[in-house]
């Protein structure tokens, strides 16, 4: 009886012992791609910050009048809001409105 009792226990240790071990391999690998993934991230989130304070630079109200004495040589027009995109999905269906209408009323010039 005491030595089923060995063979078992001997079996179940094994079994959990292959079990933990096979979860901590699975955890090694998850932690690895968790600090590639880290990683990546802190270079983007440098990147955007560098790329926010270059805009604010760049947009800056004293940088942008600089500029415009810089090149007081050409004449600045406001530019209508119509004009102005929000992305380049909205300028293309413009475009295309525009496109359209134009080949309509050169149909109906041809009509007459």
């Amino acid at each position: 009886m005491s030595k089923i009792n060995l063979v078992i226990s001997i079996c179940i240790f094994s079994v959990l012992l292959g079990v933990t071990s096979a979860i901590k391999n699975q955890t090694r690998v998850i932690e690895k791609k968790i600090h590639k993934i880290d990683r990546k991230i802190a270079a983007i989130e440098k990147d955007l910050h560098e790329t926010q304070l270059d805009y604010f630079y760049v947009s800056s109200p004293s940088y942008l009048s600089k500029k415009i004495k810089q090149f007081a040589l050409i004449e600045y027009i406001p530019m209508d809001f119509s004009k102005i995109y929000l992305n380049y999905r909205d300028f293309i269906d413009s475009q295309k409105k525009i496109t359209i209408l134009k080949i309509e009323n050169e149909k109906k010039t041809k009509k007459k």
